[in-house]
């Protein structure tokens, strides 16, 4: 048991120190006063839009859809490796107290997301209910016990072989989630709380039962934790170089032809590798093509000026400074330094990468408001985003490309 309790501590520690080495990167002072900046205009209008609010807005069913959709997303984290399906296998009889110790970590890591969700939906609770936010901890504990609850049950249903239950296992906690946190926000009849509850007791009894004569499935077990930290380290990569990311790579026939504008020759050796490494990686290709969209919806649906130049300039910032690893993601291949290329070719191709990049997000901003038929916000975004892009790759993408190299 010693042994047990002491692998999970080691691997607890590995997994925090691994996790705070990308953090210092992402947690750095310009994206937090980005996110502050965004986290106050939010407020802002947030705040703007919950006092227009009467008492027919159906305040039960968007928290109860919500926080059980957050609920029954439960991974649970169990640290293992691909190794420990040969070496620990053995001992899997022993191995109860290590695999409750990730359910109960898992537990930890979620409430906060549950903490931080109730707390943004309780000023509508409170606006369209009239109550107080003394139902803020009530709502808390319910949403805990639920939280354990979906973990548990998630932590079953992975012990079964069939594929119907895995397909039946979200749905099922999720519907519950629903129901449970719909007829306490609604203020329902404490009977009716109390049958959805029992449905709770049996189904946790019924798992733990059946499940508990059933063996680990260790292979599921392992590919689940690597698509964790997979997670986590496409994220890490939109802020630096992460070695361990399996990226994908695929050819884009539908984009082809805008190869057909590039000038060939050896000064243009390394725009031709950005430019495909941008269009066929998964990582960089998809990053933009989300913070596009995002970007493009949150400016359609905006009416007010400021706010449209606001977000448009933040989704530039973020799309600019997330692509940075992009310059140094072929320095492990052996052929770019046995070639006769000037290093100053590599930064020149890849600001130029970065404008003709940047300059097409904002054009399609533009597009976005123009839409509209607001042509004089349309010309204003334009004249801003633009300026904007030309400050963010002449001196600000320089400037920290030349802190990365010291």
């Amino acid at each position: 048991m010693k042994e047990i309790n002491r692998l999970w501590r080691d691997r607890s520690r590995e997994n925090h120190n691994e996790l705070r080495k990308y953090l210092r990167y992402m947690l750095n002072d310009h994206l937090l006063f980005v996110v502050i900046f965004g986290i106050g205009g939010g407020a802002f209008y947030y705040q703007k839009w919950v006092h227009s609010l009467d008492g027919n807005f159906p305040v039960a069913l968007m928290m109860a859809l919500i926080l059980g959709l957050t609920a029954a997303i439960s991974p649970i984290q169990t640290l293992l490796k691909e190794a420990d399906q040969v070496f620990l296998i053995q001992l899997e009889t022993k191995m109860n107290a290590y695999f409750h110790k990730g359910i109960w970590s898992s537990f930890l890591s979620q409430s906060y997301v549950l903490l931080i969700l109730a707390a943004v939906l309780m000023p509508i609770y409170a606006q369209v209910k009239g109550n107080g936010f003394s139902f803020f901890f009530l709502l808390l504990l319910v949403l805990l016990l639920m939280k354990i609850w979906n973990l548990y049950i998630r932590w079953y249903v992975l012990k079964f072989q069939e594929m119907e239950y895995s397909r039946l296992d979200f749905w099922v906690r999720l519907a519950l989630n629903s129901v449970l946190l719909y007829l306490v926000v609604d203020g329902a009849p404490i009977y009716f709380i109390g049958f959805i509850g029992v449905i709770y007791l049996l189904l946790l009894a019924y798992f733990s039962k059946t499940a508990g004569k059933k063996l680990v499935k260790w292979d599921k077990l392992i590919r689940m934790e690597e698509q964790r930290m997979m997670a986590f380290y496409r994220t890490a990569n939109l802020f630096t170089d992460v070695p361990k990311l399996k990226g994908e790579v695929k050819r884009r026939k539908w984009l082809d032809w805008l190869f057909q504008f590039s000038a060939y020759g050896r000064e243009n050796s390394y725009w031709h590798l950005f430019f495909r490494t941008f269009i066929r990686n998964s990582e960089y290709f998809g990053l933009f093509i989300r913070l596009l969209v995002i970007g493009a919806l949150l400016i359609f649906f905006s009416t007010n000026l400021y706010l449209i130049i606001g977000l448009a300039l933040l989704f530039v910032y973020l799309t600019g400074i997330q692509l940075i690893p992009l310059l140094g993601s072929q320095d492990h291949k052996l052929w770019i330094h046995i070639y006769p290329l000037k290093k100053e070719w590599k930064t020149k191709a890849f600001l130029k990468l970065m404008q003709y990049i940047l300059s097409a997000e904002m054009i399609l901003f533009f597009a976005a408001e123009a839409v509209k038929g607001e042509w004089a916000n349309s010309a204003i975004l334009a004249a801003a985003g633009l300026l904007f892009v030309i400050l963010l790759v002449r001196a600000y993408i320089p400037s920290r490309l030349k802190k990365m190299n010291h």
